[in-house]
């Protein structure tokens, strides 16, 4: 399954205003996260999440298409992650302010026999897995790959990454509606 998210916000600021809370590193720090992100194209950075308690890690990341002040994408993969999503953000100039839009999509979710091979990024092997009542887990470590074995055939699981899931399902509607307008109030001047 694809897992896209598609959001709309209105702002009552102008463009460039709005461009400026998406690519300044200390206002991404305020509304979303810790970063050492540049505007600039192939540019990697990293977000430092922390906002799940008791899981701290990075989002790897790389500006993949930089039109300003109309449209940004980067690459985003955390480390439960065996393939990048993109996040695009686009910029719209509209009566009385601006329209944001954002997707984040490209995440393949595949339910998969849990007594077959699966992918996991490697620094998750064994983290977040109870051990089976039916047997033990074997970890093989090699790149994105986790085996189980002694677990009942025909039982089917969807996995994902936590910290991706906390951004599809509420992370970015938090951060878009509560925080953003917050650090627009306060940041930039235009």
């Amino acid at each position: 399954m694809l897992r896209n998210l598609n959001m709309e916000v209105f702002y009552p600021y102008p463009p460039q205003r709005v461009w400026q809370v998406l690519t300044n590193r200390q206002a991404l720090a305020v509304w979303l996260m810790e970063n050492d992100f540049e505007p600039r194209l192939g540019h990697k950075f990293r977000f430092l999440h922390s906002t799940l308690p008791g899981l701290e890690g990075n989002i790897d990341c790389e500006v993949i298409e930089l039109d300003e002040p109309r449209r940004l994408a980067f690459t985003w993969q955390d480390s439960m992650m065996c393939q990048p999503s993109i996040v695009t953000w686009t910029i719209q100039p509209v009566v009385g302010g601006t329209k944001l839009l954002l997707e984040h999509k490209g995440l393949i979710q595949k339910a998969i026999k849990l007594n077959e091979p699966m992918q996991l990024s490697q620094p998750w092997q064994g983290k977040f897995m109870p051990e089976s009542k039916a047997g033990t887990q074997t970890l093989v470590p090699s790149n994105c790959s986790t085996v189980f074995s002694s677990i009942p055939v025909g039982r089917y699981e969807a996995l994902d990454s936590i910290v991706l899931s906390y951004f599809l399902n509420s992370g970015w509607n938090y951060s878009l509606h509560k925080k953003l307008p917050q650090i627009l109030v306060t940041h930039c001047t235009s």
